[in-house]
Formats: C-alpha cells, sequence, structure tokens
C-alpha cells in the first residue's frame, strides 16, 4: 500500500496542486471546505434561502481546485449531505470523481448495536449524499457507549464491504487514537485522519503532543474551526458584541490576549495583502494540519484560497504562536 502524506512539508509553499494522500489511498488538498453551516440552524441559523449561496461556495471550490468537502449526518439533521447531493447533480461522473467527501457517524447514546448501527447510518449517509461510497468515514466524537476496539471493528467492517475508501475520528485524544489505530491495525485498514478543533484561539492539540503522535503514526489532522468560527477573522475586533451562537465560546478569551493576537494576524495580512482568515489558515498548514475552512458564500471559498501560494516564515508562526490561547478540552473534546 502507497505510504499516507500527512502534511505539508516543512519550507514547502502550499498550493491547490499541494497532495496530501489519507492512509495512502485518497489525494487531497492542503485546505477542505467545512459544510458545517449547510443547513445548520442551531448555531449558522441558515435558512432555505442560504441554499443558493451554499451552492455557489460548493462549485466555487470545484472551480479553484480545492473540491474537499467535510460534513457529518448531523449537520443540519442530514440536510448538508442532502445539499452536496444536490449540488453534484450537475456535474460528470468524471468530475464528481474529483470531488472528495468525507462524512461522519455520530456516536449517540442510545447506538449500542455495533456494527449494525454504523452501517446502517453510513448507508443513510450514503443516500443522502447520492453516492455508492465516500472518500472518509469518521467518528465524531470518542463519545461513544461501546469500546473503540468495537467501533473499530465496525469501521473496517464499513471499509471491508467498499462503503468508505478511508476511515478516521474526531476529536479522539492521544490515547484514544493510538487504541483505535491499533484495533484497526489488526483489521489491516489504516487510521487516516483524527479531526480536531485547532486554531490560535485553541493550540491544545499540538501543545499535548497530539499533532506529533498522529503524524508519526501516519494519521492526517484536520483541523476544524480553523478561524476561531470567525473571530480571527478580526471582524467582531476582541470585545464584541458576538453572535448568540459563538457568545459563550468567545466570552472564555481574555480581551487583551486577543486584541494582541488579532494585531499581529492584522499586520502581516497587510503584509501578504491577504485576509486576516488567510492568515490563520495559513499558520495552520504550517503546523501540519488541514485546515477545514467553513464556508457558506463562494466569496469565502475565495478568501479561504488565499491561504495557499505563500507561508509564513519561522519568526511570524513564533509571533502568533506567542500570542495564542492553549484552550481545554472537554466531554466532546477530547483531542
Amino acid at each position: 500500500m502507497p505510504e499516507a502524506v500527512v502534511k505539508v512539508k516543512e519550507g514547502v509553499v502550499p498550493t491547490k496542486d499541494t497532495r496530501i494522500v489519507l492512509a495512502g489511498v485518497v489525494s487531497v488538498p492542503p485546505i477542505a471546505i467545512g459544510a458545517w453551516q449547510w443547513g445548520d440552524k442551531h448555531v449558522w441559523n441558515w435558512t432555505p434561502e442560504a441554499e443558493k449561496d451554499a451552492n455557489e461556495a460548493f462549485d466555487k471550490a470545484f472551480e479553484l481546485g480545492i473540491p474537499f468537502y467535510d460534513t457529518a449526518e448531523v449537520y443540519g439533521d442530514g440536510e448538508s449531505e442532502r445539499e452536496i447531493s444536490r449540488f453534484r447533480q450537475k456535474y460528470t461522473q468524471e468530475q464528481k470523481e474529483q470531488q472528495i467527501i468525507a462524512t461522519k457517524y455520530f456516536p449517540h447514546k442510545h447506538r449500542t448495536n455495533f456494527p449494525d448501527v454504523l452501517l446502517s447510518a453510513l448507508k443513510d449517509s450514503l443516500a443522502r449524499l447520492g453516492t455508492m461510497n465516500v472518500d472518509l468515514y469518521q467518528i465524531h466524537a470518542a463519545i461513544h457507549p461501546v469500546e473503540i476496539e468495537v467501533v473499530a471493528n465496525a469501521l473496517a467492517d464499513a471499509h471491508e464491504a467498499g462503503l468508505v475508501k478511508t476511515v478516521g475520528v474526531s476529536n479522539y485524544s492521544k490515547e484514544e487514537v493510538q487504541r483505535m489505530y491499533d484495533a484497526l491495525k489488526k483489521r489491516g485498514v489504516p487510521l487516516a485522519s483524527n479531526q480536531v478543533c485547532f486554531s490560535l484561539i485553541r493550540t491544545l492539540p499540538e501543545k499535548s503532543g497530539l499533532i506529533k503522535l498522529c503524524h508519526d503514526l501516519g494519521v492526517a489532522i484536520l483541523a476544524y474551526s480553523p478561524i476561531g468560527m470567525g473571530i480571527l477573522t478580526g471582524k467582531f475586533g476582541s470585545k464584541g458584541p458576538w453572535p448568540e451562537g459563538r457568545k459563550e465560546t468567545f466570552d472564555s478569551l481574555d480581551t487583551d490576549q486577543l486584541e494582541r493576537l488579532l494585531s499581529v494576524l492584522k499586520a502581516l495580512s497587510e503584509k501578504y495583502q491577504r485576509p486576516q482568515s488567510a492568515i490563520a489558515l495559513n499558520w495552520c498548514i504550517v503546523k501540519g494540519t488541514i485546515p477545514l475552512g467553513g464556508a457558506r458564500t463562494a466569496q469565502h471559498v475565495e478568501q479561504n484560497r488565499m491561504a495557499l501560494n505563500f507561508r509564513l516564515n519561522d519568526s511570524e508562526v513564533a509571533e502568533l504562536d506567542k500570542h495564542a490561547f492553549e484552550g481545554t478540552t472537554s466531554e466532546w473534546k477530547h483531542g
């Protein structure tokens, strides 16, 4: 089996043609499109009218050569997956094969009858997505009511059935990643990725050694909320007011430290003639992760794409690190 490529190599300027190879099988660009916002009413206040914008965002990612889309069965209660299916209808089969689709299984407490519950949920996701298999299938968090080894066997069954090309996890800690990796290895299935909350307002996955462990195992890190749910764009300032759905997260940040961090981002934004969001995303790439930039509009995709074709130098990364937040774990976020 070909070797996994888990990150952009040190010193390499990332472009749309730079390839990371999940589990040595699925070739992806160094940045992805997060589809949490598509269909979500709780945090992102989605309305049916927003589908046109999301469709344009999907198309723009394909046009710009970064057609890597990350969704989940719980995003909008399946609406995100259904939208992606509708967006893909106009594309040829050859074009669809260039689109990388990742989705996730949510380990609700009542889902105990493995592997059946996972295989059933996966088939429902495939039906909503309108496809026979997905490129990456992930466990949404390590909150499942059964042991990791049981979940690993279910993922291996899905892989052997040809329903998924690669398998991954999300929000897993170092210990949980190691257990999943070992359990899958016994079945001859590589662990492709661990998707964690990672940004300048949550650097814990790096400080804890999680990113290094994953890289050592050949596991790629997908960084969700890489622009801190929007706060790193600078549009809210350091004191708000904050959007209601994100208030709890933003209120936990020290405003003086945030002010200094945003000031450095602004200076680098001016130096590189790119939006602050692109600086924050490039920092994620330099740290060895694949940032999943949320995108409600085509303009957001274009801004995300501007994280490519340059690379922050070591002193700039160090300056950002100096003002970055460590963040915390939670019942939900172990990694």
